[in-house]
């Protein structure tokens, strides 16, 4: 017969004893229930803590990626203002070449194709943590347009420039700026058929307006030789510059005229000051560019035109 075992178990005031007499088989099923109690305890508490970490983890995750929605967004809108100032380059950059005399850009140039190889694109394997549907591939392709774009502005005016380079005198007599402060006027009407503010009738307009206040500041466009300055009827105080190679400007309504025929004139330098007078209805500054006598529009000669402002 196998031995029991025996259990003592002893007060702290050394009187109370209690003794228990167990049996190997009792003793074994007891430990065994204890491990198989602490066991489930352990799985249990190791089942909620790993729940609790993987609710806190994907809480976390989900700050960060809504965090990385608002980046994109933000570029996003980025990349549409680069859109809108490459077209302003763009426009700038035809309006030089016709200066100098180059061909436009060809459309299909510009356009750029879809040529060269692609490089395998992961990005849509991230698209299922975002918020939002977002299209990182697209996204990664309009980038990529837009630096196609921007080498071929780059080139384009590299090749101005060099034209330039050949002859930069003759550029000093070519209209190319505006004749008043964008910051200090504002365009209010431009070339080509319109509404008569004095009998509502459609009649062609020959030149620009620029509305501001009277004595704002207007200048001379390109070098040039005072043709005409005299108060002229409907055009009230008229300033007129031959620039050369057929070009001349005109400038109406002035209040104040600072030269007169036969001074020479620079690019920036002030001629005058807006005015009301003449046939006009409130001070504005009336611009005309005449090219061998006959009316041009004005706005293909303003290479001034700051980025994202382009009328």
């Amino acid at each position: 017969m196998k031995k029991a075992f025996k259990i003592l178990l002893i007060g702290e005031d050394s009187l109370g004893l209690r003794e228990y007499n167990i049996t190997p088989k009792h003793f074994y099923i007891s430990i065994f229930i204890l491990i198989s109690i602490l066991s489930s305890f352990l799985f249990l508490f190791s089942d909620s803590y790993a729940n609790f970490a993987y609710k806190n983890k994907l809480s976390n995750i989900k700050d960060e990626n809504k965090q990385l929605q608002e980046i994109i967004e933000s570029q996003e809108l980025r990349i549409e203002k680069f859109y809108k100032d490459l077209e302003s380059i763009k426009e700038q950059g035809e309006i030089f070449r016709k200066i100098v005399k180059l061909p436009p850009i060809n459309d299909d140039v510009r356009r750029l194709g879809t040529g060269g190889s692609q490089e395998k694109d992961h990005s849509s394997h991230l698209e299922y943590l975002l918020p939002k549907k977002t299209n990182l591939n697209e996204m990664k392709k309009r980038i990529n347009h837009l630096n196609r774009l921007l080498n071929l502005e780059s080139l384009s005016y590299f090749e101005s420039y060099e034209e330039v380079l050949k002859s930069p005198e003759i550029y000093k007599y070519i209209p190319a700026i505006h004749p008043v402060d964008r910051a200090k006027g504002r365009f209010s009407s431009g070339y080509g058929y319109r509404r008569d503010p004095f009998d509502r009738k459609y009649r062609f307009h020959d030149g620009d307006d620029f509305s501001a206040k009277i004595g704002t500041p207007v200048v001379a466009t390109a070098d040039g030789i005072v043709k005409k300055s005299k108060y002229w009827g409907t055009y009230g105080n008229y300033i007129e510059i031959d620039h050369g190679n057929g070009y001349r400007t005109v400038f109406a309504h002035l209040s104040k005229r600072k030269v007169k025929a036969g001074d020479k004139v620079l690019r920036g330098q002030t001629i005058g000051k807006v005015g009301n007078t003449g046939k006009s209805t409130a001070s504005h500054l009336h611009y005309e560019i005449k090219k061998f006598g006959k009316n041009i529009n004005p706005k293909d000669y303003y290479y001034d035109v700051p980025i994202g402002t382009f009328n």
